[in-house]
């Protein structure tokens, strides 16, 4: 159970580094504007098809996403930097069944939200081999939170 639990962490710490990290963020301004290839874009407006959703360059462009005016039917046309988002900041941290991760977003590109968080703790915890939690929270701001206990019911 601990080989299989400290796998887990391995293979999860592997991917939310690969996500994280931005290898883009080395790459000057002018290639930051470039055209991401199209199969590695994020789509920024994925509401775009509903009749309701006032899709447009504009809108697009205001929620300081990239807009591709050449894509192809099928393509993302509105998409997030490439190096939009967090990154790992030291060594994950030991908590009480797993792991704390801090993360900084990369404020170097404009956030889609009008107040994002530029400090996350994301604890991701270990409850049976069949239940991993993941929590992500602001790390400047605390909240109101109920306590409760969990009750694990082996079946």
């Amino acid at each position: 159970m601990g080989a299989v639990r400290s796998s887990l962490i391995v293979i999860i710490l592997i991917i939310l580094v690969i996500t994280i990290s931005n290898i883009s963020a080395r790459k000057s301004l002018s290639n930051r504007r470039q055209l991401t290839r199209s199969n590695e874009r994020i789509d920024c407006y994925p509401e775009a098809s509903s009749q309701f959703s006032n899709y447009s360059k504009q809108s697009c462009l205001a929620r300081n996403c990239l807009f591709d005016d050449s894509a192809m039917s099928g393509v993302i046309q509105c998409y997030l930097s490439p190096n939009y988002g967090y990154k790992l900041q030291g060594s994950p941290e030991q908590i009480t069944n797993g792991l704390r991760l801090k993360l900084q977003r990369n404020s170097a590109v404009g956030s889609m939200f009008k107040q994002p968080i530029d400090n996350v703790l994301l604890d991701v915890q270990y409850y049976t081999n069949d239940i991993i939690r993941f929590k992500l929270y602001d790390a400047d701001n605390k909240r109101y939170e109920v306590r409760r206990q969990m009750k694990l019911r082996v079946l």
